[in-house]
């Protein structure tokens, strides 16, 4: 009998193919890691999607029927978007609930191509609603995305909320350079 975690990479083999790199984020209190699952050229060339694994071990209270995964796709091929966002699945398991509009960030930019600092949540933008919702044995996953925003832009997430800043015509998600909508 196949393992959750087993079942879970079958899932995403489905969805994605077979992944082009693993690699693990330890997190400092000693914990289980946090693998991160890179694919190249997904969901179109020239991008990058990333998926974790290990979140979902955790417990939080507001985890009722399902538990987060994380999934970023960007235009880049800069693996340091997917070890940090991996990063702040180790670093706040059982912390923070990984729900729609929480912000995670750094003091640092997070890849060398871009000045931007941290990631908010909110639904996947890739995958159908049914396809983001992965049901295993002991648990439901939910996939949940990852967006990077500047440092500024925490501030004007806070203050006009996920619907209008995600509408701004200036947004693009899946950009690593889009203008910082807090300096327009």
């Amino acid at each position: 009998m196949k393992t959750s975690a087993e079942l879970y990479i079958g899932k995403l083999e489905e969805l994605f193919g077979e992944e082009d790199v693993i690699k693990k984020i330890d997190p400092s209190d000693g914990s289980s890691p946090v693998h991160v699952f890179f694919y190249y050229d997904l969901p179109e060339e020239g991008m990058l999607t990333v998926v974790t694994y290990g979140l979902s071990e955790g417990e939080f209270d507001e985890w009722k029927s399902a538990k987060p995964e994380l999934i970023l796709s960007l235009e880049t091929q800069d693996e340091s978007w997917g070890l940090a966002v991996a990063y702040f699945a180790a670093e706040f398991r059982g912390i923070k609930g990984f729900s729609y509009g929480d912000i995670f960030t750094l003091d640092t930019p997070i890849a060398k191509e871009s000045e931007m600092t941290g990631f908010f949540t909110f639904a996947t933008s890739i995958l159908e609603k049914d396809d983001a919702s992965i049901k295993l044995p002991d648990k439901t996953i939910q996939l949940v995305g990852m967006y990077p925003i500047y440092k500024e832009e925490v501030d004007l997430l806070k203050k006009i909320g996920i619907k209008e800043f995600w509408h701004k015509e200036e947004y693009n998600i899946y950009s690593t350079n889009r203008p910082n909508l807090a300096r327009l």
